[in-house]
């Protein structure tokens, strides 16, 4: 595991952590056997000791529990998760009767995933698609499965600042010719405040050191998605994570200068 890989396990570890504190925003009790020793270890290496970093993790992943069980909710049963890592979502949440849980990911990181996952038991009907994104995952998630004519939640959880501009664009262009009407699609995304912060420059050394450097970043989420069809709302990390009385600094309005922003978008495909 290298890369990109290798950050899923930090997350991993991130969550596991977070599941065992006593006011816990979310609960993954997968967490600590996916991130495994590398994960903690990585995760230990990222900050130096007593160094205060906002709960990002946490407040995406509660947040993306939250609008993907809502989804599901009002009728959607179909759910992809796009370089799915470490995510257990097909094994911890209670999803409607008759979801389908596609999870793409290079083999090797779904193979990793496999092994240190066991004898656990899916919440609901999962399929694998192992294959890179750089190959024909859409053929590959057809294959699987995938009904491309009913309408399906796409998960896209911390793999866009990863990517080269084109590429993003890229990757939300095929999904958006896979989704059809009421379709819902969500990622995070860095605004460029976050890459151009002084306190962000060791974070960003040390994601690049993982061979996994952030690329992207972008102030105008909605841009990436209303021009393909999409109706868009964005909310940022810290108005969520201070809502649920987890954010440890001010939240200022969206586009204040100098104040590092990141956001959580949800789209909705017009039909």
């Amino acid at each position: 595991m290298d890369g990109v890989g290798l950050t899923s396990l930090w997350v991993a570890a991130m969550r596991a952590v977070e599941t065992e504190r006593p006011d816990a925003m979310i609960s993954d009790p997968f967490a600590r056997a996916l991130a495994g020793e590398t994960g903690f270890d990585v995760m230990n290496r990222s900050d130096p000791p007593g160094a205060l970093r906002p709960p990002v993790i946490a407040v995406r992943t509660r947040y993306f529990d939250d609008v993907v069980l809502a989804s599901l909710g009002s009728g959607l049963r179909q759910l992809v998760i796009v370089a799915a890592g470490m995510d257990s979502r097909a094994f911890r949440l209670a999803f409607p009767a008759g979801t389908r849980v596609f999870e793409i990911d290079q083999p090797e990181v779904l193979a990793y995933k496999a092994e240190k996952l066991g004898a656990a038991i899916p919440t609901t009907e999962r399929s694998l698609v192992p294959i890179d994104l750089r190959e024909d995952w859409p053929a590959a998630l057809v294959s699987a499965g995938f009904e491309p004519k009913a309408p399906a939640l796409w998960l896209v959880e911390g793999l866009l600042p990863y990517l080269r501009e084109a590429d993003v664009h890229a990757l939300l262009a095929r999904i958006t010719e896979l989704a059809a009407p009421r379709s819902e699609i969500l990622f995070d995304v860095q605004g460029r405040s976050v890459m151009e912060s002084p306190f962000m420059k060791e974070r960003l050394a040390f994601v690049a050191s993982l061979g996994a450097p952030w690329q992207f970043s972008t102030d105008n989420p909605e841009g990436l998605l209303e021009p393909l069809g999409w109706a868009v709302t964005v909310t940022d990390h810290g108005t969520f994570g201070s809502a649920h009385g987890r954010w440890p600094f001010p939240v200022f309005p969206r586009g204040t200068p100098g104040v590092p922003q990141s956001f959580l978008v949800r789209g909705t495909k017009r039909g």
